[in-house]
């Protein structure tokens, strides 16, 4: 039997949170979608509800009001996860977040204590080595330990100044238009977060590994070289190679000189050459593979040097959120008709791998 809106009562979060899940994941092992569903199952909820979220002009349809979330007792339960799914589409779809988040993991309350694989650790380090083993002897074992240092939780987000009738009044695609702003800007501000942790870790002892460009061959005071970049790239084997860059202005600039040389006559000539013979080279080891190259004004100097940094995305950073952080901050806006519509969401970062990330120092 499909979930409707009338089974909709006001401990439905309270289930979620008891699951560990977020209203839209509960919903959907109450009344599961069916394979090529258009719409998940909160949103079926929403469409039972008449609550039209989106304006499509050509077919003159219009937004409803906020105020359509507050028609029914069954419509307001409706209205936290809306805004829950909002913030974080437009939180996750910021385009630094999403290059350089790797996970995010739902928990219950502030803290987050993480587990660890220390292949510095020489036990380790020999124990993830997939080496023979002798008939009848036990398999090398790698410890996962929890960090020492629990990974704390901080709110991200915003209040803003508008009447309780206002925000009911307002449309529902305008609404968003304010939420995705907001989760823009939250967004940004996790990015420098997210850069600091990739450079100074967790706080479990896994800051990134800083390499000068002159331990590469390099002169000092020389600008980045293709060599330097190539070797730099080189030592992320063998965990999957450096899929991500991240650099501030005059780091970007550098690496575009190196990816994109003025053009010589020797250099046409050998494009000319190479696309003749159709030469092609194959690196299924991922050495030096094609990466994302991202900016951000946050990516500061060390001794005064420009700094590059470098991560394999997947093994990287992981997002840890409160669930249910968004929902709450909501509930409060309907419950007390406040004047300052507050929407946040409370998180943190951990870096999973330490050798996921390496800065380049060019000095």
């Amino acid at each position: 039997m499909p979930f409707v809106l009338s089974q909709l009562t006001g401990d439905i979060y309270r289930k979620a949170h008891e699951q560990n899940m977020t209203l839209s994941m509960y919903l959907e092992t109450l009344d599961p979608s069916p394979e090529g569903s258009k719409l998940d199952a909160f949103e079926r909820l929403l469409k039972e509800a008449g609550i039209i979220t989106q304006s499509i002009l050509e077919r003159n349809i219009f937004a409803s009001q906020v105020d359509a979330f507050f028609r029914t007792e069954e419509n307001k339960y409706l209205f936290p996860e809306y805004v829950a799914r909002t913030l974080v589409q437009s939180m996750t779809e910021f385009p630094l977040y999403q290059y350089l988040v790797a996970k995010r993991t739902g928990i219950n309350g502030g803290v987050y204590e993480a587990p660890y694989l220390d292949l510095d650790d020489p036990k380790n380090k020999k124990a993830a080595e997939m080496r023979r083993v002798t008939e009848a002897a036990d398999l090398p074992k790698a410890t996962l330990k929890i960090g020492a240092t629990a990974i704390k939780l901080y709110k991200y987000g915003r209040a803003v100044g508008i009447s309780y009738e206002a925000f009911r009044r307002m449309t529902i695609d305008l609404f968003q238009i304010l939420i995705n702003r907001i989760g823009t800007e939250a967004a940004n501000n996790k990015v420098a977060e997210i850069l600091t942790v990739i450079k100074d870790g967790d706080g479990n002892n896994n800051a990134a590994p800083v390499i000068k460009q002159t331990d590469l061959g390099a002169q000092a005071g020389d600008k980045l070289s293709r060599n330097s970049l190539v070797r730099f790239l080189l030592k992320f084997y063998p965990i999957g190679g450096c899929d991500t860059v991240v650099a501030n202005e005059d780091g970007l600039l550098q690496i575009l000189n190196v990816l994109y040389p003025e053009i010589s006559a020797a250099t046409l000539a050998d494009q000319v050459i190479s696309q003749g013979l159709n030469i092609s080279v194959r690196m299924p080891q991922n050495l030096v593979t094609n990466f994302t190259l991202l900016y951000s004004p946050d990516i500061e100097k060390i001794n005064g040097k420009e700094a590059i940094y470098g991560i394999n995305k997947a093994t990287c950073i992981e997002e840890v959120y409160e669930l249910g952080s968004t929902i709450q901050e909501a509930d409060i806006n309907v419950i007390n008709q406040t004047k300052a519509v507050t929407i946040s969401e409370t998180s943190g970062f951990r870096k999973i791998f330490k050798d996921s990330a390496k800065i380049l120092v060019l000095d």
